[in-house]
């Protein structure tokens, strides 16, 4: 029984939104300063990686079934799945970043981290790690890269369930990757 199409809606949407939101900030500045966009934006990443990550779980078992089936659409599925992880993996990042800011900010890795030299180096490593992606023009890229990402791995989902020939855009990138 494939169940994926039951876990794979809810990451894109939480995800996508968070995309929006982050890049939304570079045509309207004064979204950088509301008091409310880290906390939505942390939630968006915090709730959407894990599910994406459920959802790559479940295309693993789909892709399972389609290979003792035969399915003619296996190398567009491996496809996908390759776009899957790579997606996932950049949410991740960002979402690894607002956690250890969100440490950061309660003062809980310093805590946790007190008294024990490798510790200390390695909560400092993570912040400057962190600082990196949060404060810098890397974020709205990554952002970027990762909405590109979790396009190309929707059109790619469509042409595997409704054929590559079902709008122009799932066709296009289905193009890029295989001749007609």
């Amino acid at each position: 029984m494939n169940i994926h199409p039951l876990f794979v809606h809810f990451p894109i949407g939480l995800l996508v939104a968070y995309s929006v939101l982050e890049l939304s900030v570079l045509l309207f500045p004064k979204l950088r300063f509301a008091a409310w966009a880290p906390s939505v934006k942390a939630f968006l990443l915090f709730t959407g990686v894990p599910a994406a990550f459920a959802a790559i779980i479940t295309g693993v078992l789909a892709e399972e079934l389609v290979e003792t089936a035969g399915d003619p659409n296996l190398a567009i599925i491996e496809m996908h799945a390759a776009f899957a992880l790579a997606t996932a993996l950049l949410y991740f990042v960002i979402a690894a970043a607002y956690l250890v800011r969100v440490f950061d900010v309660k003062g809980w890795g310093d805590r946790i981290s007190a008294g024990n030299g490798l510790f200390i180096r390695i909560w400092s490593f993570k912040k400057r790690l962190a600082r990196s992606v949060l404060d810098t023009p890397l974020l709205p890229a990554l952002a970027l890269l990762a909405l590109a990402s979790i396009t190309v791995t929707g059109a790619l989902g469509a042409a595997v369930v409704y054929g590559p020939d079902i709008d122009p855009f799932v066709s296009f990138i289905y193009g890029l990757f295989w001749a007609r």
